[in-house]
């Protein structure tokens, strides 16, 4: 039989092809945190720090209930925060109320006189009622740390008893320097509604955040910041949709080098046509560097245990030394043709910057599922931070 040569590189190739078959990650989708370049910072890692490289598998149940994406959490308020100062108190402070039954906390800043219920009224028109009448379930500063507050000294906290909220005015006698007014409306329909995008974003993009507010009122104003764990904060730029208000803002490309949480601070001014009234809600998220991220991954087989287990092995762009985690979740199709859980894979290791590997070894499934299989909730973390770096939802359809 007559064999040509040059078919030989050919057919190691085809060979080739067929053991390890190339795989594409799957086009990111809304909510995914994906990282579009590794970037390298000076950092000190701790001594502590594993080095050894170390994996982990375990098979899932098939009705195991998985969250395929992260769920956005979602701040409500039907509160509102106010500085005021002694001369506004003085005269007679207006209480923005849309309901009855406000709960009212007024703290004294530092170098303010102290409060005194006896001081304290609540003013409608000519009419001026002590707070004893007026308000409900005095408690002062001792009482709220007791129930968990972290309330300043010299607090005071009351419930306002309905019929006083139409027109009502805080006014204290004596008060000197700046407070911090606190108003919850419990049983008010009007309340705001804030949401992130994602609950991390990397240091150098842009956050989103959407604002709405639910009872039927109108917004009238917006505005926002993002405050840094150190105290420094940047303004939204804020758009209007009709009861919606969008927020936008470049996180500073150097924010990752602090530790701790960031926080969105947002406040609407709102009117339902014959009061005016503010609703103020508060989120918190996490700021990563992107010191390492995911550049692709490939399926790999595995018969060693007579059974055929499954590797993902992914390939990493690390900018900067440490050591760094992927972990993510196996489906595998079931008799009834869906995508169900199979097994969940991690693995961690000590890495230098370049181009490096991580495995998922995922064992053998027991519940007889087969392919088409997918790679869902990947998952890179900076394990010396800790932060998490990359996000997918979905990240690789394995045909085999």
């Amino acid at each position: 039989m007559k064999t040509t040569r040059f078919a030989w590189p050919a057919l190691l190739l085809a060979v080739a092809a067929q053991a390890q078959p190339a795989a594409t990650l799957l086009p990111a989708a809304a909510g995914d945190l994906v990282a579009g370049r590794a970037v390298a910072v000076e950092r000190s890692v701790p001594a502590t720090l594993e080095r050894a490289p170390l994996t982990y598998a375990q098979p899932l149940a098939a009705g195991d209930a998985l969250a395929g994406v992260p769920a956005i959490h979602v701040a409500e308020s039907r509160e509102y925060w106010q500085r005021v100062d002694g001369v506004q108190l003085g005269q007679g402070y207006a209480l923005a109320l849309t309901a009855p039954g406000a709960l009212v906390l007024l703290s004294p800043a530092a170098s303010a006189a102290p409060l005194a219920t006896a001081r304290m009224r609540i003013v409608r028109g000519a009419e001026r009622t002590s707070l004893d009448r007026a308000g409900e379930a005095l408690v002062d500063a001792a009482a709220l740390r007791e129930a968990g507050m972290a309330v300043a000294a010299g607090s005071i906290g009351f419930r306002l008893r309905p019929g006083y909220e139409a027109d009502a005015r805080l006014q204290v006698d004596g008060a000197q320097g700046d407070y911090l007014l606190h108003v919850t409306e419990p049983r008010s329909p009007h309340r705001l509604t804030l949401a992130a995008a994602r609950d991390t974003v990397h240091a150098g993009d842009e956050l989103i955040v959407d604002l709405a507010l639910l009872g039927g009122a109108q917004v009238v104003q917006a505005a926002g910041l993002l405050v840094a764990p150190d105290g420094r904060s940047w303004d939204l730029a804020v758009s209007h949709a009709g009861n919606g208000v969008q927020g936008r803002v470049s996180v500073p490309s150097t924010a990752g080098a602090q530790p701790g949480l960031w926080e969105v601070r947002t406040t609407l001014a709102a009117s339902d046509g014959t009061r005016a009234f503010q609703r103020d809600a508060r989120t918190a998220l996490a700021v990563t560097v992107p010191t390492a991220r995911i550049a692709g991954a490939a399926p790999a087989r595995d018969t060693k245990a007579g059974r055929s287990a499954t590797t993902v092995a992914i390939d990493l762009d690390v900018a900067s030394a440490g050591r760094y985690e992927v972990r993510g979740i196996l489906y595998g199709t079931d008799a009834g043709g869906r995508l169900v859980p199979a097994a969940l894979a991690q693995s961690a290791a000590w890495m230098e910057p370049g181009a490096r590997r991580l495995d998922l070894a995922f064992p053998p499934s027991a519940g007889g599922l087969r392919a088409p299989y997918e790679l869902r909730d990947l998952r890179l973390t900076d394990q010396g931070v800790p932060a998490l770096i990359e996000r997918r939802a979905r990240a690789l359809a394995l045909d085999r």
